[in-house]
């Protein structure tokens, strides 16, 4: 069970995200998507989910694309954000710590926002074109956060070797990859069973020594 004060982080950045009509939009087409998929959603889908008139989705956004494109892009912030405020929080900054959190704090998110999950992570790849593109350009984010903890990770420990982007961005494919899956099985709620897992393949490209 997600830790109560956890819970009530993940929810005020939740609000902070999706409260306004705009947010209301957003969640609603990611509800529309995780019970019909992009392409059976309508305008009429996304407009009775965030209860708001057409008039309204027309002042924020111009189509479904773009509706879409933009709740792939508040998704994979909110994860982001998520991460970045549970490692603030941390006593001790050691690298493998940062990891480590990094990975918990991206699982147990997830895993509690499957609608969310299922359009930044699989819907997007279904719909292509901009979406398609959105999604690519979230994995790169993550795969920045792993390159500075790169950075990082060879001023602590003299004695690790320099890792390529190419390895670094799969160690952000691989996670994605499994979630996906996990997300087209209806076995999302396994993925805090892989965090030992993760937490191991990470450790190993970034040549992390262990704890």
């Amino acid at each position: 069970m997600i830790r109560t004060d956890f819970s009530e982080r993940q929810h005020a950045a939740r609000d902070a995200v999706f409260a306004s009509q705009r947010g209301r939009l957003l969640e609603g087409i990611s509800e529309c998507v995780e019970l019909k998929g992009y392409a059976a959603t309508t305008l009429t889908d996304i407009v009775g989910r965030a209860r708001v008139s057409r008039s309204t989705f027309y002042e924020h956004f111009a189509n479904k694309e773009e509706c879409f494109v933009a709740a792939v892009e508040a998704g994979a912030g909110y994860v982001f954000t998520r991460i970045s405020e549970e490692m603030a929080r941390l006593d001790h900054t050691d690298v493998r710590t940062l990891v480590e959190n990094s990975l918990s704090t991206y699982c147990t998110t997830i895993v509690s926002e499957p609608q969310l999950s299922r359009l930044v992570l699989a819907e997007t790849i279904k719909a292509g074109g901009a979406a398609a593109a959105r999604h690519d350009a979230a994995l790169d984010m993550f795969t920045e956060l792993y390159r500075e903890f790169h950075l990082r990770a060879r001023e602590e420990f003299p004695d690790v070797p320099a890792v390529g982007d190419g390895q670094l961005a799969l160690i952000i494919d691989a996670i994605a990859e499994r979630t996906r899956r996990l997300i087209e099985r209806g076995e999302l709620e396994q993925l805090l069973d892989f965090i030992p897992e993760l937490r191991s393949f990470a450790f190993g490209v970034l040549r992390l020594p262990p704890f």
